[in-house]
């Protein structure tokens, strides 16, 4: 049974302890495996001034259909426990409060929640720069869509929980828009949910990265690690629009970038130099991420499998329809990946017609060192 919780005090929190217990009952299953799918920034709506032009996202859905972006990745989708994504951009029905002093203003109809719902994302991260571009109105109208489509969100105070045979994992997110008033808050708040035991753990997003840069910084790195280091027991970071590296430490794993994923921004694949290296946002990532449990709900290990994928089949055009690589593809996207990351990346594998990155199980030990 799968259940999204939405928390901003520890008051609220008990209260559906108790009422969960009432469902799911009073322990967990033996060996019991979350597993979770996270794909990177989605827009899920289009830039105001182009929304008309025949090759906007808008434009494409309303020819193809509600299910056609995540057509192609809906098996993946659906074989998990729960799918989350970045939305980076707003549902509204209204251009109020819309921020004309940016460039860039991501905005798709409230019932565009319902690609969402029909393509199994079960819960988004709204922390990221483009919630804002309506104002506060665009941020409570997207909130409230994807309420209406029994979609989980979270960002700043408002923790997301997931519910599996009496496993409860925690998500939270914040961004460089909001990371000076909730960074020391969010460290916190890892902490206090995994030492009080009310989640058996915690994956945070972080929306930070240079666009286009094929490396991380040092605000992702260190940003990250502090949240491994206060109990994160995963950590997604969105933002840079490509991929970028990973890194191992605590036996917890930092993801750097996942790269776009159904990016209604913008109707062209971006390829970009960083230095001697060709970055693009064709290339993206697919993460399945299978967290391990005792009988008595401690957290035991995880194990992640990189999925390569390709946000549009019809580069440099983008057709807003993402699709796992096939092997030629993966070994390039992985090359990417590898050049951001210090420790050697296992090699491509074949598995039920994927071609994938098997990263090794990690055991939940946190002495263990770094990667």
């Amino acid at each position: 049974m799968r259940l999204i919780r939405r928390l901003a005090t520890a008051a609220c929190f008990a209260a559906l302890c108790l009422a969960a217990l009432t469902v799911t009952g009073s322990g967990a299953r033996a060996e019991t495996v979350v597993t979770f799918t996270f794909a990177g920034d989605c827009t899920i709506g289009s830039m105001e001034m182009t929304r008309g032009s025949a090759d906007s996202f808008d434009s494409v859905v309303a020819r193809e259909g509600y299910a056609y972006p995540f057509a192609r990745v809906l098996p993946l989708f659906e074989s998990d426990d729960w799918t989350v994504v970045n939305l980076e951009g707003v549902l509204s029905d209204n251009r109020a409060g819309e921020n004309k002093g940016k460039t860039y203003r991501f905005r798709g109809p409230t019932d565009f929640a319902e690609i969402l719902r029909i393509s199994s994302v079960e819960a988004v991260s709204l922390a990221n720069n483009h919630v804002a571009d309506y104002g506060p109105r665009g941020l409570t109208d997207t909130q409230k869509a994807l309420d209406a489509h029994g979609i989980g969100w979270f960002r700043c105070k408002d923790v997301c929980f997931m519910e599996k045979d009496g496993i409860r994992i925690a998500f939270l997110a914040i961004d460089t828009t909001t990371v000076r008033d909730w960074l020391n808050k969010t460290r916190q708040e890892v902490s206090r949910l995994r030492q009080s035991g009310e989640a058996q753990a915690v994956v945070v997003c972080f929306h930070c990265g240079n666009e286009y840069d094929a490396h991380h910084n040092e605000a992702q790195e260190h940003v990250g690690t502090s949240f491994v280091e206060c109990g994160a027991d995963l950590v997604i970071i969105h933002h840079a629009h490509v991929v970028q590296g990973m890194k191992i430490t605590g036996n917890r794993t930092i993801l750097y970038s996942l790269g776009n994923f159904v990016f209604g921004g913008n109707s062209e694949i971006r390829t970009e130099r960083c230095g001697a290296l060709e970055v693009t946002s064709l290339y993206t990532l697919i993460v399945r991420a299978e967290l391990h449990f005792s009988d008595e709900g401690t957290y035991l290990g995880q194990q992640l499998v990189l999925y390569p994928a390709l946000t549009s089949s019809d580069a440099p055009r983008n057709n807003y329809q993402p699709f796992p690589a096939d092997r030629e593809q993966a070994e390039r996207i992985r090359s990417a990946v590898q050049t951001d990351t210090a420790f050697t990346l296992p090699e491509i594998t074949e598995e039920n017609g994927y071609s994938v990155i098997r990263m090794p199980y990690l055991p939940a030990d946190r002495s263990a060192g770094e990667n």
